[in-house]
């Protein structure tokens, strides 16, 4: 069994400023991630409110952080977290295909996209279905596609599609939308974005396995809508079905933490958009990282 320091679980923003300050205190770490180093940030299409950079795609400043990370040889893992169990003066991380035995674990899995809960939606992701325009965009080229929301991501997402695909159908359901002016005021300069306000997708239509059009609901008219891709953008749900046999306090799904980012079980911390706190920005993640890493450092010390 692999024996560490501290494991933190997820590789965004928080998870890899934890892991760098933890290395630099020359501790023993390990970061186990399902995905891309960066989370979610990599489907940010360009982000224009992170000190020193005027603008930067969400993957390069990912893959920025991963080489700060990597440089300082960090063990990286790739696997899926099943279970995090408490024992005392340890901790044993399950994943689908080992068990790591650890002082402390810092829990920095993040959030996962929220789905519209609809027939058919779970076959079809990967199939004409996403939830990142910036990954997926171009196998929809000079075709048409919807987005569904209405916040920043929704609207940057249909600016970027926009360039790319023949129509895109901006799906929101109330009368405004709730990204900021200057975002929308550069979504009115694209013609091939069409908002349907006050409408919700309410049926997802496959043919051979992929997605060949959506019905919306406006106003208790239903009407269909011809699209070969559909990105998704809700909203995310905290990413913590795996402590359920932890102990770690949770509120609706979210871990709940002191200003220390300590949880209630001894030597298990939290960061990042995985807390239940007011505000979910790359920036506070960071300093949450940070934190977590101290109060773990201080405590395995």
């Amino acid at each position: 069994m692999l024996n560490f320091d501290c494991v933190v679980i997820g590789s965004g923003p928080a998870g890899m400023t934890a892991a760098i300050y933890l290395r630099r205190a020359n501790l023993n770490v390990a970061i186990i991630e399902k995905g891309a180093p960066g989370g979610l940030m990599n489907n940010i299409i360009n982000i224009e409110n992170y000190p020193g950079f005027t603008k930067v795609e969400g993957p390069t400043l990912s893959m920025n952080m991963n080489k700060q990370v990597t440089d300082l040889n960090v063990t990286y893992k790739y696997g899926n977290v099943i279970s995090v169990e408490d024992f005392g003066e340890y901790k044993i991380v399950k994943t689908e295909t080992e068990e790591i035995k650890s002082k402390a674990v810092i829990i920095a899995s993040g959030r996962v996209p929220r789905k519209l809960g609809l027939e058919n939606e779970d076959k079809l992701v990967g199939r004409g279905i996403g939830f990142c325009a910036l990954c997926d965009g171009f196998f929809f080229k000079d075709k048409p596609v919807a987005v569904v929301g209405g916040g920043n991501g929704a609207v940057e997402a249909a600016i970027y599609l926009s360039t790319i695909c023949s129509e895109v159908f901006l799906i929101h359901r109330r009368e405004e939308l709730t990204a900021d002016k200057a975002t929308i005021d550069k979504m009115k300069n694209r013609s091939n974005i069409k908002v349907k306000y006050n409408s919700v997708v309410s049926t997802i239509i496959p043919e051979d396995d992929k997605l060949k059009g959506i019905e919306i609901t406006t106003d208790d008219q239903t009407s269909k809508l011809e699209v070969d891709g559909m990105f998704i953008y809700i909203g995310q749900v905290p990413d913590t079905s795996y402590l359920d046999k932890s102990g770690v306090k949770l509120d609706n799904k979210y871990v709940l933490v002191d200003k220390t980012m300590r949880t209630n079980i001894k030597n298990i911390y939290a960061c990042g958009d995985v807390i239940k706190k007011e505000i979910y920005q790359i920036t506070t993640a960071i300093g949450e990282g940070t934190i977590a890493a101290s109060s773990a450092t201080k405590d395995i010390n």
